[in-house]
């Protein structure tokens, strides 16, 4: 059976997948917020599984099964989610804006795993950190969170993605420790502390926004790695 050939890492990968399945049933429920949640969710899994690959043993299917689960949880389900929401009543705008993020993430992955790697870098902006500026834009104050400002948002994440910008990885303990702390506060406002959740997901998206920008800045490598 193919389950047997499975490693731990594997396991990681199929259950940001399954974050991402729960993102677009959550979506459809009418509950938003958590379907944003379970994008942090899968986004956390989606680093570990990274981070658990480079020091476990690898199945063969490990890296395709990486951008099919990435494919869910960060091109269809935000995409999904966005629609649900505000499909009612821009049904056709918001149909296309959605359709054409996803085919530029889609293009991402496939790109990412065919092209050979010149640079230790991300060649375009990583559909993972798409779909995580588009999550803690939404989790935001309603008062800050608008129509035309999502569909920006979508358009500028698309063209990155399919961009040829580098953005650095994050390799040293201390940067990941840092975006840990950074996730990990919304998700727990969202289920200890409601009232904060607003809050922690303006300051998440506010640092998204310096990665972003980041080819622009040429903030240096050293950086991420410290």
């Amino acid at each position: 059976m193919m389950f047997k050939t499975l490693r731990v890492p594997d396991l990681v990968t199929l259950g940001n997948a399954l974050f991402g399945m729960m993102a677009i049933f959550s979506a459809c429920s009418g509950h938003t917020d958590l379907a944003f949640i379970f994008i942090l969710f899968a986004a956390i899994a989606d680093g570990m599984d990274g981070f658990l690959a480079r020091r476990l043993p690898n199945s063969a299917i490990g890296e395709y099964l990486d951008s099919l689960a990435d494919a869910i949880s960060f091109g269809v389900a935000p995409a999904a989610a966005l629609y649900f929401i505000y499909g009612y009543s821009h049904p056709y705008i918001m149909a296309i804006g959605a359709c054409f993020y996803l085919f530029c993430g889609i293009i991402r992955l496939a790109r990412f795993n065919t092209k050979q790697k010149t640079i230790p870098d991300f060649e375009g902006l990583p559909i993972t950190a798409s779909a995580v500026v588009i999550a803690s834009y939404l989790l935001m104050a309603d008062r800050y969170v608008q129509f035309y400002g999502v569909i920006a948002i979508m358009l500028l994440l698309s063209f990155l993605m399919v961009s040829e910008y580098p953005y650095p990885k994050l390799r040293g303990l201390k940067s990941m420790a840092f975006v840990a702390i950074v996730f990990i506060l919304p998700i727990a406002s969202y289920i200890v502390l409601p009232a904060y959740l607003p809050i922690f997901s303006t300051a998440m998206f506010l640092l998204l926004l310096l990665y972003l920008e980041s080819p622009i800045m040429r903030i240096p490598r050293k950086y991420y790695e410290d």
